[in-house]
């Protein structure tokens, strides 16, 4: 059986013309796939708390995926991290999404639990990538900002559903146009990352006849 595999991105923000989590995931879902039996979905996620839920269940729906993996950027990171918790927390810090709201201190869910977890086996999974040279840690702080907000919506709304979130440092391009000295990662070394990633995913494979 084919693994469907959702990879998710969001759509710029903060001023960047580009936000290198969607432009892998639409390059990953539109490349070869690094498995034979994995099918590769990718959609763009809204940054703005009143629509981003709602993109991501239309997203669930549109492609039945098996497992979902969010991306996202994270600025003045300058290595991929694999997201393991997620906290039930709202707080832009400030700064507005691009729906012009600031949120500070809100919970995403009132009546659900302080964090959740992954649910992939992050740090086996970092191990492996780490020993093939990825410069790739796990992490337990997802920020306050929609990352987070989407890891966990995946956890607490779609928990049927394997899930992790992953982020990603700013592109060369989008760094140097910033000019403060921050860390970034050429794409095709992301890339390179999240193929073998995805890859690992292959045991999640259906068996025919399993429940849908």
């Amino acid at each position: 059986m084919t693994l469907r595999v959702l990879l998710t991105g969001f759509e710029p923000f903060g001023g960047e013309a580009i936000n290198p989590s969607w432009e892998l995931a639409r390059t990953l879902a539109e490349s070869t796939s690094p498995h034979e039996h994995m099918a590769l979905f990718a959609e763009r996620l809204p940054v703005d708390r009143e629509t981003y839920a709602e993109a991501l269940a239309l997203a669930i729906d549109r492609h039945h995926p098996d497992v979902v993996l969010a991306l996202g950027q994270a600025t003045g990171r300058g290595s991929i991290q694999l997201e393991r918790l997620a906290y039930n927390d709202l707080d832009y810090k400030g700064m507005p999404d691009n729906g012009g709201h600031v949120v500070s201190g809100e919970k995403l869910h009132p009546n659900g639990p302080e964090t959740l977890a992954a649910s992939l086996p992050l740090q086996t999974m970092c191990g492996d990538l780490r020993a093939a040279g990825h410069p790739v840690e796990v992490s337990a702080d997802a920020g306050r900002f929609l990352c987070n907000a989407v890891l966990f919506e995946l956890r607490h709304v779609h928990s049927a559903l394997p899930a992790a979130f992953v982020h990603l440092p700013l592109l060369p391009e989008q760094a140097d146009r910033r000019g403060k000295g921050e860390p970034s990662l050429p794409a095709q070394v992301t890339q390179a990352c999240l193929t073998d990633l995805i890859r690992q995913l292959a045991p999640l494979q259906r068996e025919p006849g399993d429940d849908a």
